[in-house]
């Protein structure tokens, strides 16, 4: 099994839309999407002890290594190789501005949608754990 993985919020609708059209994006399949209310997410958690930071931030591990915030959003386009200028941007900003602006976001991400979430084709289905 591949062991670069995005742990994202499960009972957020934004973060949802947002790990279903990065999975779809993901061509090189770089990555698992594990929605932290599932049973493999709580797994990873406890086993990583990642509790502090799961209810604030998208977590993204790649190789060994745990990411979050801007790093972990720089570090899941960099290994998938997308978005090329949102990657550079988020390289050229600095630390704090970069994770000030997804805080703002992240503090606001559960109005931003108001919809029903997509149905999963299987091709996408599969890059989600359980």
């Amino acid at each position: 099994m591949n062991n670069s993985f995005l742990i994202f919020d499960g009972d957020c609708l934004f973060c949802n839309r947002i790990a279903y059209h990065l999975a779809k994006s993901d061509k090189r399949d770089s990555f698992k999407f594990v929605s932290s209310t599932s049973e493999t997410g709580q797994y990873f958690i406890v086993k990583y002890q990642l509790q502090k930071f799961v209810d604030k931030t998208v977590i993204v591990r790649v190789g060994e290594v745990f990411y979050i915030k801007s790093k972990a959003i720089f570090m899941f386009l960099k290994e998938s190789n997308m978005y090329p200028l949102l990657r550079f941007i988020i390289w050229i900003t600095p630390t704090f501005i970069a994770d000030f602006v997804y805080d703002i976001i992240a503090k606001h991400r559960k109005k931003l949608i108001k919809k029903e979430c997509p149905i999963l084709p299987p091709e996408i289905r599969k890059k989600f754990l359980n």
